[in-house]
């Protein structure tokens, strides 16, 4: 393959020395104790045909879920690049969690390509809820791919490894929440001068430390990134860590040359923020100082530092964040359920009671209460639970008619949205302004029907859904049925008015071990 092929979506003019190939042209190497040392010297650095061959085979060798899609799958779903629509209309998965597509010296459109490339990765790997490193592994393979069905292929191989103890790519939450842990656990065992400044200087260490994966993936120059990754493919997950630390340490040196080596007061500590900022741009200036092959000794002169250790402290962080309850990013739910009517809410909580809603209303109708949290939903909603008993609790007007009246509404204006009371205290107990209904309710009273259409006692009774980034409700009045909190780890239920139920679980307040939606639409207007 000419080598012009595998840098068919580079800008050739940003390259520097890296578009003059030079060094050797093939490596017949396939010993992993060698190849790791040829990675570390950067053997196939300086030929960037030699260099997309070396990673073609070593993606290759990466052992893989049984089907694991492939280019021939990416061809078949996206055809011919020519003519597809722009990035500005196909935009990143939220798993990626705004992460932007570095451009590490790639063509304009190219970036289109990326996004094109992750648009498709995120229909085939529907398991991904996390994942903030996709855009800049996707635009560093690009470079090496000769198309972009290859890059595909490649990076889906990366997203299936199946071998055991091998960890490439965090693809969840929990995962990456944990890798930060355990980065600050190695900043402090590892770095100690280093993590001394950040805790003296920093108001969160922890925020500080959850851009660690974005210094390496992200931040730094496309001359540093390239070797990291010559060395990631051989060696793993581990050589991200052990650079995010050596950049520490650069950092931590640079601040001390620049005379800020003395420790403010507690009252003085910077926005942790401003601190991630100051970092950040250390390491995308970092190539006026420090030579990629310089970053890699320092980071490979860490003694001590094993796998096995970094997969123990993983794990046992891990652990620590199930049982605190934080596994997932809260803001996902709604880029879920948004777009289907009716959905099934199920709760699993840690003392094992299931219980869950049936919700009449898409979830996206909450935006029209602007910031403000507003109850949402018709009379189909009902809140059931399955364990430790079966039961179903429907709206109180459809087991209580006689709380809906066909009395004309006193006044004439629309019904407002109905605001919705803070975690679990009691609205108003005001009557709804009502459009009169066409017969007697109570004679053909149907949960499909808005609440609106009733003359009804108190609004506390058409409370059934609402939500905002903070908290999941569902019904209202002198408590919610379900509370879920904004990180979707813990919740509370309490009998309310709308539904007349008793608390759904076993204690009113619970833990989430599990939390699923189901979400139905309509077949005639899917078609449409």
């Amino acid at each position: 393959m000419a080598e012009e092929d595998y840098g068919c979506f580079v800008d050739w003019t940003q390259m520097g020395d890296l578009a003059n190939s030079s060094g050797p042209s093939k490596l017949d190497v396939k010993d992993p104790v060698e190849l790791k040392k040829l990675a570390r010297q950067g053997h196939w650095a300086k030929n960037h045909k030699l260099r997309a061959q070396v990673y073609q085979q070593l993606i290759k060798a990466i052992p893989c879920r049984t089907v694991t899609p492939d280019a021939e799958v990416y061809r078949d779903l996206m055809g011919d690049s020519t003519g597809k629509k722009a990035s500005s209309v196909i935009p990143l998965p939220d798993f990626v969690d705004g992460s932007a597509v570095p451009h590490y010296c790639l063509k304009a459109d190219a970036v289109t390509t990326v996004h094109r490339v992750i648009s498709c990765l995120a229909g085939q790997f529907p398991d991904i809820s996390h994942c903030p490193a996709l855009p800049a592994m996707t635009a560093l393979l690009l470079h090496f791919s000769a198309d972009e069905a290859q890059c595909f292929e490649n990076i889906s191989r990366l997203l299936a490894c199946n071998e055991p103890g091998r960890r490439l790519v965090d693809q969840t939450f929990l995962a990456y929440e944990s890798s930060c842990m355990t980065f600050g656990d190695l900043a402090n065992k590892y770095c100690p001068a280093a993590h001394k400044l950040i805790v003296a200087t920093a108001q969160d260490v922890v925020e500080v430390y959850s851009g660690w994966q974005r210094w390496v993936l992200g931040d730094l120059p496309f001359s540093h990134v390239a070797r990291v990754l010559d060395v990631f493919l051989v060696e793993g997950y581990k050589v991200l860590y052990r650079v995010a630390l050596a950049l520490l340490k650069f950092y931590r040196k640079q601040k001390a040359g620049a005379g800020a080596g003395a420790q403010p007061s507690e009252g003085q500590k910077q926005d942790s923020a401003e601190v991630k900022a100051e970092i950040q741009a250390f390491v995308k200036a970092i190539g006026s100082s420090i030579t990629p092959d310089k970053l890699l000794e320092k980071a490979f002169s860490i003694r001590l530092f094993s796998r096995k250790e970094i997969t123990l402290l993983q794990l046992a962080n891990e652990k620590s964040l199930q049982q605190k309850g934080i596994t997932v990013k809260q803001k996902r739910f709604y880029a879920h359920v948004e777009g289907y009517e009716p959905t099934l809410l199920l709760i699993r909580t840690c003392e094992a009671d299931v219980c869950g809603a049936f919700l009449s209303t898409d979830w996206e109708e909450r935006k029209r209460g602007g910031n403000k949290l507003s109850f949402f939903g018709t009379g189909e909603c009902f809140v059931f639970r399955l364990k430790p008993e079966m039961e179903r609790y429907e709206w109180v007007v459809i087991r209580h008619p006689e709380l809906a009246s066909s009395i004309k509404a006193q006044s004439s204006e629309d019904p407002a949205e109905d605001e919705a009371p803070t975690d679990g205290q009691s609205s108003d107990d005001n009557s709804l302004p009502v459009e009169r209904p066409a017969a007697d309710p109570s004679n053909r009273l149907s949960p499909f029907l808005s609440a609106r259409h009733f003359h009804l006692n108190s609004r506390n009774t058409s409370m059934f859904m609402a939500g905002n980034v903070d908290s999941i409700i569902v019904g209202g009045g002198e408590g919610n049925a379900l509370y879920i909190d904004g990180e979707l780890n813990h919740g509370r239920t309490a009998r309310c008015t709308t539904f007349d139920n008793p608390p759904l679980c076993s204690t009113e307040s619970f833990q989430v071990a599990l939390l699923e939606v189901w979400g139905f639409q309509d077949a005639m207007a899917s078609d449409r």
